[in-house]
């Protein structure tokens, strides 16, 4: 008999491995498996020994070091291609429910189409409360990946802020360029209908064409020396005298509205007068403890509306405001309601 009870065995069609408890014959034996007795006949069975040491050995996988696991973005050469500008990509993902694709998630990457590396700084503003930021790097002729939205997220007003800087020195370039983009529901809503039927997979939204130049003055005609003179002057010199001591539930900062005397003022002077007349009904509205306060700032060129937010930003006692479409005001309006 070539096993004795005890012997180790291996069954070769399971490779399970028992030991030898009984021998019923010449043929067969009773083996132990796991705590299950059953008869098996010698043919089926095998000392474990020999298949061990047959048996290949699988080469040791090779080590790895610390996050080489992580693929990382190399910089790709230059080559002759022709600059587009810098682009907003979004990509929508599809769920099927029942017969139709509906849309649970947005993807946003940033996509460099210029021969020249930035930095920026990205910032997602929901319900004008910071959702996410960050400050990093777009190669030349690259993308790169932003952030993730729900689709629902659509519905609270998200804002996108860049600032874009050239990575390397370049007297010939403005220092800085900043853009907003703001999602409009129902053009979006139009363009997601659209992007099957153009059998297309991203919707892209242009920043910049080409970075701007350095300029002596701003988009709006400032340059640093009036931005300087602009904090000095004074409210008492411009707005009338009849401002009341009640707050007031809207404030028009349209220049007639609050001087008769305004054709001969340069455009720094008219938007002192606008913004000192703002600060005055602000405080206003806050010492008497008002719920909320509209400005009429109209549309124009955006410089008056971006000062007043960057006003309202550091007011502590704002809650929040929000600048969207009003059926009576249009976009010239912002709303604030405060603490």
């Amino acid at each position: 008999m070539k096993y004795t009870v005890g012997d180790r065995i291996l069954m070769l069609h399971s490779k399970e491995e028992g030991v030898v408890v009984d021998i019923i014959n010449d043929k067969m034996v009773m083996v132990e498996i796991n705590g299950v007795k059953f008869p098996a006949y010698l043919d089926q069975i095998d000392f474990p020994y020999f298949h061990r040491f047959t048996q290949k050995k699988a080469p040791a996988p090779p080590k790895r070091i610390p996050g080489e696991e992580i693929r990382r973005e190399k910089p790709v050469p230059v080559v002759n291609k022709p600059e587009k500008g810098m682009f907003l990509t979004m990509l929508p993902v599809f769920k099927t429910s029942g017969d139709e694709e509906i849309v649970t998630t947005l993807k946003f990457h940033l996509l460099n189409e210029t021969k020249r590396a930035f930095n920026y700084h990205f910032e997602i503003w929901l319900n004008n409360t910071l959702f996410l930021e960050l400050k990093q790097e777009v190669h030349p002729f690259q993308h790169t990946y932003l952030a993730d939205l729900d689709f629902d997220q659509l519905n609270d007003q998200p804002r996108f802020e860049f600032t874009f800087t050239p990575k390397d020195s370049d007297l010939s370039l403005a220092a800085s360029y900043a853009k907003t983009w703001k999602v409009k529901a129902k053009q979006l809503f139009q363009q997601l209908g659209e992007l099957q039927t153009k059998n297309e997979a991203t919707i892209n939204y242009t920043l910049f064409d080409k970075y701007p130049l350095r300029a002596e003055t701003d988009a709006y005609g400032f340059s640093p020396s009036d931005k300087k003179k602009l904090s000095a002057l004074t409210p008492q010199h411009y707005i009338k005298e009849t401002t009341p001591v009640t707050a007031k539930l809207e404030v028009d900062l349209h220049i007639d509205k609050l001087t008769d005397d305004w054709k001969g003022l340069s455009n720094l002077e008219m938007v002192a007068i606008q913004l000192n007349e703002f600060q005055h009904q602000l405080d206003l509205a806050i010492s008497q403890r008002q719920d909320k306060l509209i400005v009429i700032h109209g549309v124009g060129s955006g410089k008056l509306r971006d000062e007043v937010h960057e006003i309202l930003k550091t007011t502590r006692e704002v809650k929040f405001f929000v600048n969207q479409y009003h059926p009576f005001y249009g976009y010239g309006a912002t709303e604030i309601y405060f603490k």
